[in-house]
């Protein structure tokens, strides 16, 4: 007997979802992240304005003095959603146990001389608590802010910031071989310290801030952009300078997160300066204020090298140049 299967091709109904076909009008097919971003944001239904802050709703566009006529232009060009976001930093999270075995099968910590494992404590261990604060800014930014768009990147910010600590903690503990007292040293350090009251100071400053918007500008466009390619890139090029290269190894999970970063905050601070006159002006405003802040606040970790104030300037040159470029700045 002769058995022929005939097969029939199915169309849908539809190719997306209904807030999508909404949105662009048509029913195309959409990305994984566009269908996890578009309008996702709550506006209506809420049950109470916060006893708080009674003037706002809930959720209010009016919580920062940044206008957009559409929060969700602020797309990120990364297109991370949450799979596209884990799975991403499981591969950054691979590589950087590679580097650490490297460094730990071949003994390499123990070449590190103990003047430089001493620089090594000073200048990096407090960044643990730096980046802590980082994390609770961003879930600040969350809470404040509008719009699928910024809040699961600024999420996803603040995750990265609270596993940058635990990075660092990580690089302490394997140079100090598991040494836990080396990480109640650096919180005393941060909190007594004078080398770090003035980030600290001017980190605690603006936890208090209420505008998302002038947040994201202070804590990861200027004080980010300032303190980690001072403290991590450039703390490591100064210490195989002075022979010991493994402490760029470690570090290089941070330095290649921020790389990746920038194009999320340069791509959305570029978006709003665009949006309007007024928009742009607060923006250079901010990133004038906060950039004097930090630099100030940086001259006294900037002296594990001699060359402080020759380096301090550069990488302020080199941020200005980049908001100015990027993101149609006038600093």
């Amino acid at each position: 007997m002769e058995l022929n299967i005939a097969s029939i091709e199915i169309e849908p109904k539809r190719h997306t979802f209904g807030h999508i076909a909404e949105r662009f009008g048509e029913d195309r097919p959409a990305s994984r992240y566009e269908e996890a971003i578009y309008d996702g944001q709550a506006t209506e239904n809420f049950h109470y304005r916060p006893q708080w802050e009674p003037e706002f709703e809930i959720y209010d566009v009016r919580r920062t003095k940044i206008v957009m006529s559409d929060w969700y232009k602020l797309l990120d060009p990364r297109k991370f959603h949450y799979m596209s976001y884990v799975s991403t930093r499981a591969k950054d999270n691979s590589t950087s146990e590679q580097n650490f075995e490297f460094i730990e099968k071949r003994g390499l910590v123990s070449k590190i001389t103990q003047a430089n494992k001493n620089k090594i404590y000073k200048y990096l261990t407090s960044l643990r608590h730096y980046e802590y604060g980082a994390n609770l800014n961003n879930l600040t930014i969350v809470s404040r802010g509008y719009g699928t768009a910024l809040d699961s990147a600024s999420l996803f910010y603040a995750t990265d910031s609270l596993g940058m600590a635990q990075h660092i903690t990580k690089i302490i503990l394997l140079v100090s071989d598991n040494d836990v007292s080396k990480l109640d040293e650096g919180k005393n350090d941060w909190l007594n310290d004078s080398m770090w009251q003035g980030l600290r100071k001017a980190l605690e400053d603006i936890l208090i801030i209420k505008d998302p918007i002038e947040l994201l500008i202070a804590q990861n466009v200027i004080f980010d952009g300032m303190v980690l390619p001072l403290l991590i890139n450039n703390f490591a090029k100064e210490m195989a300078d002075n022979g010991e290269i493994t402490i760029g190894m470690l570090t290089e999970f941070i330095t290649s997160w921020q790389e990746e970063t920038v194009k999320w905050l340069d791509s959305i601070v570029k978006v709003m300066a665009e949006e309007s006159v007024e928009n742009k002006s607060l923006l250079e405003q901010w990133s004038s204020k906060y950039m004097s802040i930090i630099y100030d606040a940086l001259e006294e970790p900037s002296k594990y090298s001699l060359n402080a104030e020759e380096i301090l300037s550069s990488l302020r040159n080199d941020l200005i140049l980049r908001l100015n470029k990027n993101c149609l700045l006038n600093i």
